[in-house]
């Protein structure tokens, strides 16, 4: 996250990371050492008793978090990084059946407390997928020799799923008018899509050459991708 963040905004003034194993936070300070500029505090902590000492920032971010805490304590933890929250709150999850349902639960509760949902939802109704369909994402990441190594596999890439919402204190500036769910199906002069719509429903759009500049933008999307208006 934080070399995402650094990629959006390189004049990044500060960051506070807090991580519960030793090693991961040897390797990370180690790695940004010559990497950045900006203010970091590598803080040692259980995100879900250890909060209560941090000030608010702009930008909140818990990846690949919930999975590992009970259930009950999902709540408590929420409410915790909303109120750290100046500005954007992002919780990302692995993208199995599990994992979005986890991330079902944040969003109801972030709505509930007042949040407005800017992604990937591009409405603020019930979700309206059903198993066994499940909405997630996916980026295809490198392996190195040692991930090779590590996994056994001979590929040298695999797909990472995942699933997120990011709400915020604010409303979009500019919602988008829906958002890809799943991979886009292209052929000559027409590409499907599965949308999600900002009226709370999801369906499959066909777009063709017909639909002139709307097509155009159309077969440009990829998985995730938001539908301007």
């Amino acid at each position: 996250v934080l070399w995402a963040a650094l990629d959006l905004w390189p004049d990044l003034e500060q960051a506070v990371l807090i991580e519960a194993s030793a090693a991961v936070r040897r390797i990370g300070e180690a790695l940004a050492t010559e990497a950045m500029t900006a203010r970091i505090a590598w803080l040692a902590g259980d995100v879900t008793i250890d909060l209560a000492g941090l000030k608010p920032a702009e930008l909140v971010t818990c990846a690949y978090v919930l999975d590992e805490i009970a259930p009950a304590s999902l709540p408590k933890l929420i409410d915790r990084l909303w109120h750290l929250t100046d500005d954007t709150l992002l919780v990302v999850e692995p993208g199995t059946p599990a994992g979005w349902q986890r991330i079902l639960a944040v969003r109801r509760h972030l709505i509930e407390a007042g949040a407005h949902v800017l992604a990937p939802c591009p409405h603020e109704a019930p979700c309206p997928l059903a198993a066994p369909d499940w909405c997630h994402f996916s980026r295809r990441v490198a392996r190195s020799r040692l991930h090779r190594l590590a996994k056994d596999a001979d590929v040298p890439w695999e797909d990472e799923k995942f699933i997120y919402v990011a709400a915020s204190r604010h409303p979009a500036v500019h919602p988008p008018q829906a958002r890809v769910i799943a991979p886009p199906k292209p052929g000559s002069g027409k590409v499907l899509l599965k949308l999600c719509e900002k009226d709370g429903s999801v369906d499959e759009k066909l777009f063709t050459k017909r639909d002139g500049e709307m097509f155009k933008t159309a077969r440009r999307l990829d998985w995730g991708d938001a539908l301007p208006e």
